[in-house]
């Protein structure tokens, strides 16, 4: 039931704890989205991109008017409001102000008082691959608040940290010169 953070090297095991903890989920009918920061890792989980799920699409930040405009469309107002667990694979490639503006709608669409509306998020994937993509211009705004633009640092995560898990154990590779390359 804790925000979590689930993270390891290339071959750790990763996404077979994923889809363990999907399966898990789905027997016991939870609700959960299944997302990724991009369209590649979405159909991996055959999930969709957190910005398609969050309605949030390319934006940055959410106005009022923008979550006001999200409740008239059935479809997002469904799964936003019954949604329990929220999954975010391929983390490492979402930035601050994205992750705030899917906190911006959860908690408008659930609990306005709790970071994500309440909800339980898992957060997953290797900051030691792609970081997230920020404009300098828009980067030049936020480094006086911010020391960098990773996901860690969104509001939503500083004032409810996640558990932190990581996998150690390389399954996928037996080759120790592979591994420590691949860990490199």
């Amino acid at each position: 039931g804790k925000n979590t953070f689930l993270t390891g090297s290339a071959g750790t095991g990763k996404t077979y704890v994923l889809n363990q903890y999907i399966s898990y989920l789905k027997e016991r009918k939870i609700t959960v989205a299944v997302t990724a920061s991009t369209g590649i890792a979405a159909t991996h989980m055959n999930g969709m991109t957190i910005h398609s799920w969050s309605g949030i699409g390319v934006k940055e930040f959410v106005s009022q008017a923008d979550l006001v405009s999200m409740r008239s469309k059935k479809y997002l107002k469904t799964h936003l409001e019954k949604v329990t667990v929220l999954i975010i694979d391929e983390v490492s490639m979402l930035h601050l102000n994205q992750l705030n503006a899917v906190d911006a709608v959860l908690r408008y669409f659930q609990d306005p008082l709790n970071p994500f509306g309440g909800i339980q998020v898992l957060y997953i994937g290797d900051m030691y691959q792609l970081p997230p993509v920020v404009k300098e211009e828009e980067w030049q705004l936020l480094s006086g608040c911010y020391e960098n633009p990773f996901f860690f640092n969104s509001l939503a995560i500083l004032q409810q940290p996640p558990v932190y898990i990581e996998l150690k154990k390389v399954y996928r590779q037996s080759d120790a010169g592979f591994i420590n390359l691949l860990n490199q």
